[in-house]
């Protein structure tokens, strides 16, 4: 979980879950994208000068084959079933100088999928030291969020469903092997990102030589948010990825009036090439507190590829005093008038008390392409195009 710009949004990928935020002492590491969220999370060491917090949670839900595939990042389950897992967070504050202060975060996942061949806390999902330096900004190394999600966090506002419309999210949700900085000032915030070689991007069989990213929003008034960024990625085409990496990317070349042979030609001669992605968002209100609204719009330009990809991503939420929260989402990604990604994402929650609360979400699929422009085994290694439903209970400590 990270902190989004857009009016304190909390976001979390593949299991999102809102409303939540970390001990003050963290703030800077929070600027930065890098907090799992807890409203409990515990002191654990404060002595010296050296303080560190624990933090996570624990879920369980029953969920459809499709929402268990999105949660366990896998394609092996096909019937209704319990997916249970658990988060465990430590994030670390050690004071250098007057005015700068040593940082570390690290936040690790389990489930109960055994069979899956999964083990203790076998996921990493962030892991970075750093420095703060507060009014001068904070520095981070290791892994963690782009500078992007910035912009593509606004809408995410689901516990567990993921939207699947900004292109962000299709290499995976936490970027490995970065170099982050954050800088906030008045009423504005600058967060920029540069990803060194890296062998993993998301679920994809994709590799990169490099990325970077750049986001600034500011606020206006209490309530408004405007955000701007941009995501970059210079793809690797080496012998270990060639032959997959040619097969990812023909179905949507083939989309270009050519026949799938004619595509598949084309991406062996001129190899991947690169991504750029940039888009705004616009947001209304704080995620947990009345109402919350949010608008993003984005367009991705694949250098080998005719014609953009564009994005619009929309999300409402309203919690009531009495702890009730309801939430509904839509995205659209369209390529050449071409719906590849239509969903419609709906939920609610009931926060029992401070630490517990149940909910119940679904995503609708609205006739989208993705199997026809991702190609088959694209799609299903990704999740797109499916129903998903789940309902489910959350303790957060």
């Amino acid at each position: 979980m990270n902190t989004a710009v857009n009016s304190g949004v909390l976001r979390e990928r593949p299991h999102a879950h809102a409303n939540l935020k970390r001990a003050a002492s963290f703030t800077a590491a929070m600027a930065v994208g890098a907090i799992s969220a807890s409203t409990q999370a515990a002191l654990l060491y404060d002595k010296d000068g050296v303080q560190f917090d624990v933090f996570g949670k624990v879920q369980a839900a029953f969920v459809n084959d499709y929402a268990y595939q999105e949660i366990a990042r896998s394609d092996t389950s096909s019937d209704n079933t319990v997916y249970a897992y658990t988060r465990l967070g430590l994030a670390g504050r050690s004071q250098i100088v007057n005015g700068v202060d040593a940082i570390m975060m690290a936040e690790w996942e389990s489930s109960n999928d055994q069979e899956s061949g999964n083990n203790i806390l076998d996921h990493t999902r962030y892991l970075f030291v750093g420095v703060d330096a507060y009014q001068y900004g904070t520095l981070i190394l290791g892994r963690g969020d782009g500078a992007y999600y910035t912009v593509a966090g606004a809408t995410d506002i689901f516990n567990v469903i993921s939207g699947n419309a900004s292109d962000y999210y299709l290499l995976g949700d936490q970027r490995p092997g970065q170099i982050m900085y954050s800088l906030r000032g008045m009423s504005w915030d600058l967060k920029l990102s540069y990803m060194f070689a890296t062998d993993e991007l998301g679920l994809t069989p994709l590799k990169a030589k490099r990325g970077w990213g750049a986001a600034v929003s500011t606020k206006f008034g209490d309530n408004i948010t405007f955000a701007y960024g941009i995501d970059y990625t210079d793809f690797s085409y080496d012998p270990t990825c060639r032959t997959a990496s040619e097969e990812f990317f023909a179905p949507m070349l083939a989309w270009d009036n050519r026949t799938y042979e004619e595509a598949l030609e084309k991406s062996r001669r001129e190899h991947v090439g690169d991504k750029t992605e940039f888009g705004a968002a616009l947001s209304y209100g704080v995620l947990g507190q009345g109402l919350y609204a949010a608008l993003v719009v984005g367009a991705t330009d694949y250098d080998y590829l005719s014609h953009h990809i564009y994005t619009l991503d929309t999300a409402i939420n309203y919690t009531f005093n009495n702890g009730v929260s309801l939430s509904l989402g839509y995205g659209n990604k369209s390529y050449d008038d071409e719906q590849v990604i239509h969903e419609l994402n709906v939920g609610i929650a009931y926060n029992i008390n401070h630490a517990f609360k149940i909910f119940a979400e679904a995503q609708f699929d609205l006739d989208s392409k993705a199997y026809e422009f991702y190609g088959y085994n694209t799609a299903r290694a990704l999740n797109l195009g499916e129903d998903k439903y789940v309902i489910g209970a959350e303790m957060n400590f």
